[in-house]
């Protein structure tokens, strides 16, 4: 009964032992040279280049269309022309009150035709009372009429005179009248024409036209989109990057590209422009990039998705980044005890990290047991 007590102690000493190893076992790594890459994840869309919406500037219906999808399109030529009725109306009542006015401008017209007609009765009246008042006047001197017939032909030669001013200012302002009638009727007419304008809808720049959004016959209100324009063959990447990753993005970093519609292939690209401004919907930012080599891609809004390498390495330190602990500390096997150090981080990927300071290739690493 007593060896059978020993013995039963031996064996449990033994599983204790053994129980104490397997806790001193816990998994090590070391740090390894390797090449390294870290890149910000971001979607977006292929897009041409200065894409701009077109809008409608009146509203109508469209009776004419230039221009269909595909084709190219200079500055200031037509893509649409569109209709109204109501604007026609007024446009044609433009075009007839200025005609008016420049006829009744003319110095034959029949309003200035028959105030001249009224000068020139005015001048003879007043030329001839002149005549008979001095003739009066040389007949007074010589007592050969009296003092009331002299003051008779003295009044009518005032009255014909200031009838002759009458006349003459009734002219000038009828004149003046008539030219600024002429110049509000131009005015009108050239506003007209401004607006008729809005009516011929035309491209802001030289480019492609993407897209037509009318045909024929349709109705358009003004502001509705009408056409989609932008350069031509020139595509470029718009990409959203989340406002936590947007301080690590700099202009002329380089993006790695691939779209669905394109299956597998990686295209090359550099960061060319960053949006300042934050889309409240989703928290992100608006990046744009320049693609490397002319690609003729015959699409426009085309998902895409890209890797924006903010950093490489050829020969890094790296640890697995399970090794990092919180306040970016590792545990550090030592035969005396571990301890935990901390360490200056480089480099990082959903992998591994790079370690600047803190360990060397030679430490093992503690990794932290799952939880």
């Amino acid at each position: 009964m007593k060896k059978k007590i020993i013995l039963g102690s031996a064996i449990g000493m033994v599983v204790l032992v053994c129980l104490l190893m397997s806790c001193n076992k816990a998994k090590t790594v070391k740090p390894e040279h390797k090449a390294i890459t870290e890149a910000v994840y971001a979607s977006g869309y292929i897009v041409p280049k200065n894409e701009y919406k077109v809008f409608a500037l009146a509203d109508g219906y469209i009776i004419a269309k230039y221009k269909d999808d595909g084709d190219s399109v200079k500055k200031g030529e037509a893509i649409y022309k569109v209709e109204n009725n109501t604007f026609s109306a007024r446009l044609n009542a433009s075009h007839s009150a200025y005609d008016l006015a420049k006829r009744n401008i003319d110095e034959n017209a029949p309003i200035l035709a028959d105030l001249k007609d009224k000068i020139r009765t005015a001048e003879a009246r007043a030329k001839n009372d002149s005549i008979n008042y001095i003739r009066n006047k040389n007949m007074f001197v010589a007592n050969a009429i009296t003092k009331s017939q002299l003051d008779q032909a003295e009044l009518a030669f005032e009255t014909s005179s200031n009838d002759l001013k009458s006349a003459i200012e009734q002219y000038q302002r009828n004149k003046d009248q008539l030219q600024v009638d002429l110049q509000n009727a131009q005015s009108n007419l050239t506003s007209s024409g401004e607006d008729l304008s809005n009516y011929i809808v035309t491209s802001m720049m030289d480019g492609e036209l993407y897209e037509t959004d009318k045909e024929l016959g349709e109705a358009v209100r003004k502001n509705d989109q009408v056409a989609l324009i932008g350069e031509m063959g020139h595509k470029i990447l718009q990409l959203s990057v989340d406002q936590q990753d947007i301080e690590k993005i700099k202009l002329g970093l380089e993006v790695e590209v691939k779209m669905d519609v394109t299956g597998s292939t990686v295209y090359k690209a550099r960061i060319s422009k960053i949006y300042p401004n934050m889309n409240q919907n989703d928290q992100s930012f608006k990046v744009e990039a320049e693609f490397e080599e002319n690609n003729h891609f015959n699409f426009v809004h085309a998902s895409a998705e890209a890797n924006i390498i903010i950093g490489h390495k050829d020969n890094a330190l790296l640890i697995p980044r399970d090794a990092v602990q919180a306040g970016d500390m590792v545990e550090i096997k030592g035969l005396a005890g571990n301890k935990k150090v901390k360490i200056e981080k480089g480099l990082e990927t959903l992998e591994f990290v790079e370690v600047l300071k803190g360990v060397g290739d030679s430490n093992e690493i503690v990794m932290p047991e799952a939880q």
